[in-house]
């Protein structure tokens, strides 16, 4: 991920870690975390520690270690410590310093996720609670890793949600367990936590971190978002919901995207593709603030839409009635209208597994595209070795949509 939390210069972190073993020609404590189900070694350190403190911590480790190699001695994780550090760079530490022994810490608590929950800069009111509750079980995801992955993506989410008004669903004992729609905020809700009354609803507007965590402690699972701003009429995206019949179907989903792409590059018309995080695909095109109306937007949609029925009306089809679709994509152009909503870019789906709304490059909606693929651990480590697919959105205007949009309104006239 290009941004850390472990990054600002003007401040120093905080955390627990383990004790792996000690560095006999450096004379350094190494030390670790359990990140995912693995234990990391992320450093060492040697300042801040009395030399009593050091002599009963050497003798600990003498006495449990589990050999010694190249001057390393090295123990199973067991004792607990917390330290000072400067910043993390590679996953490594720097500037560690010792503070204290935390002997009552179980080893298994010294973990990434709560190392990077613990050093964020939050609302005061925001309380973090039942970290262990699982909510996926493979890959396992517990309520800690879930909302570490909200601080991690919060840097690219919130830019979507910012001044929508947000409907989650929330999944209150994980996603196995019963679920339900939330568009009215809970009266219950911190302070800090900005709203607005429209449509008879008590909307939340995300537009920080610590709302977008509130809400996941809350175990709002799915994020879903109008077209539009509250403060606006017109939408500022168009969004094409392509909606196979079933997820062994999802070669279709792709096929008609594709056809899209072909369609939006031959008009000049910048558009971004995710995948659902259930079975289908989306593909987003950002325009101009108020350069369309939604009337404006239907009648771009209805036209891609109609030409690829036409196109492939074995493959394809706009029929809204599931029993008449007879194993065709559903595209789902009616959805793009004022009221109606999608799944955030980056939003955590509640199935079975832990997929995302992920975006995706263009080059990768191919027939090796799986939506599977796409779980929370997937896409943190894909963040860390490459750019975001939507990190240019909304510097993107398509005005060329006005003009195309008007020949077919005359088109249609004749």
């Amino acid at each position: 991920m290009k941004k850390s939390v472990f990054s600002k210069r003007d401040r120093n972190y905080i955390g627990l870690f383990f004790i792996l073993g000690f560095d006999l020609k450096l004379e350094k404590f190494l030390v670790g975390v359990i990140k995912g189900n693995d234990i990391v070694q992320i450093g060492s350190f040697s300042k801040g520690i009395s030399e009593d403190e050091k002599r009963i911590l050497i003798q600990a480790i003498e006495a449990n270690k589990k050999g010694t190699e190249n001057n390393l001695i090295t123990v199973d994780p067991g004792i607990c410590i917390e330290l000072e550090f400067q910043s993390i760079v590679n996953e490594k530490l720097k500037n560690a310093k010792f503070l204290s022994f935390q002997l009552q810490q179980a080893w298994k608590e010294c973990t990434w996720d709560g190392l990077l929950l613990t050093n964020l800069i939050a609302e005061q009111e925001l309380a973090l609670t039942s970290p262990e509750k699982v909510i996926w079980k493979s890959p396992y995801i517990n309520k800690e890793s879930f909302l570490s992955y909200l601080a991690q993506i919060a840097i690219y989410m919130l830019p979507f949600l910012k001044n929508r008004l947000l409907t989650t669903i929330r999944f209150p004992n994980g996603i196995e367990d019963e679920s339900f729609f939330q568009k009215n905020c809970p009266e219950y809700a911190p302070s800090f936590i900005k709203t607005e009354e429209q449509e008879g609803n008590n909307f939340i507007i995300c537009n920080d971190v610590s709302t977008l965590l509130w809400l996941g402690n809350q175990l709002a699972i799915e994020y879903h978002i109008p077209f539009q701003t509250y403060d606006a009429e017109n939408p500022n995206e168009i969004v094409f919901d392509l909606d196979p019949p079933n997820t062994d179907a999802f070669s279709l989903a792709i096929k008609a995207a594709l056809e899209m792409k072909i369609i939006f590059d031959s008009f000049q018309i910048k558009s971004y593709p995710k995948v659902s995080g259930s079975k289908g695909i989306q593909i987003h095109i950002p325009i101009k603030e108020n350069s369309l109306t939604y009337d404006d937007t239907r009648v771009f949609t209805s036209f891609i839409a109609h030409y690829l029925i036409e196109k492939f009306p074995d493959d394809f089809t706009i029929e809204r009635l599931k029993k008449n679709r007879n194993n065709r994509l559903y595209i789902d152009y009616v959805q793009h209208a004022k009221g109606k909503t999608i799944i955030c870019p980056y939003s955590t789906r509640g199935k079975e597994k832990p997929t995302v709304a992920a975006p995706l490059f263009w080059d990768e909606v191919n027939d090796e595209l799986k939506i599977e693929t796409f779980t929370i651990p997937f896409v943190l480590n894909r963040l860390e070795n490459s750019p975001c697919p939507m990190e240019d959105y909304f510097e993107q205007e398509n005005i060329s949509l006005v003009n195309l949009i008007s020949k077919i309104k005359e088109s249609q006239l004749k």
